[in-house]
């Protein structure tokens, strides 16, 4: 079924079924990233996904380049950091996780309390939001994630197989 241990190179129509197989509302919360339109809304989802998903990480450490993402999501789950997010996270109205952007400084200390965190860890969220959403529009600019793979691939891969690897 998924060819494991075989030798075999990916195809786009591979690749496209791969992506039916993602987990209901992931695929939706991808094109939503990859299209710039996306929210806070959409990254609580997502890390809610990448917190459903620790359960698999069996089986996605045998899809080919994904060990390495697998190694940090399950680092990031077992220090908790994906949990304190989510926390940071519900803690805002859905308001404020549409429009960040207007979260002042009455509005941080009521979510830093609600969340059991620090103001800092809830601007650190708002930064990390932010500097997501500026990467998905440069992606957006270069022509896409696929154009971007394309010319990643052309230019010899990334080191680990792993998307965002340093070079």
């Amino acid at each position: 079924m998924f060819g494991f241990g075989k030798k075999k190179k990916e195809t786009a129509a591979e690749t496209s079924a791969e992506e039916v197989k993602m987990p209901s509302g992931m695929r939706e919360t991808a094109e939503r990233m990859m299209s710039g339109q996306f929210d806070m809304n959409d990254m609580l989802a997502q890390l809610k996904q990448i917190k459903k998903m620790s359960n698999f990480s069996g089986l996605l450490k045998m899809v080919p380049g994904m060990s390495g993402a697998v190694a940090a999501m399950k680092e990031k789950i077992k220090d908790g950091s994906v949990d304190a997010q989510i926390k940071i996270l519900e803690a805002m109205t859905a308001e404020e996780r549409a429009d960040p952007e207007k979260i002042f400084a009455n509005a941080k200390a009521r979510i830093a309390e609600s969340a059991g965190c620090t103001v800092r860890e809830v601007e650190h969220i708002i930064k990390q939001y932010l500097k997501m959403k500026q990467q998905m529009a440069m992606i957006q600019r270069m022509g896409g994630m696929e154009a971007v793979m394309q010319r990643m691939q052309q230019q010899g891969g990334m080191p680990g197989g792993v998307p965002g690897g340093n070079k």
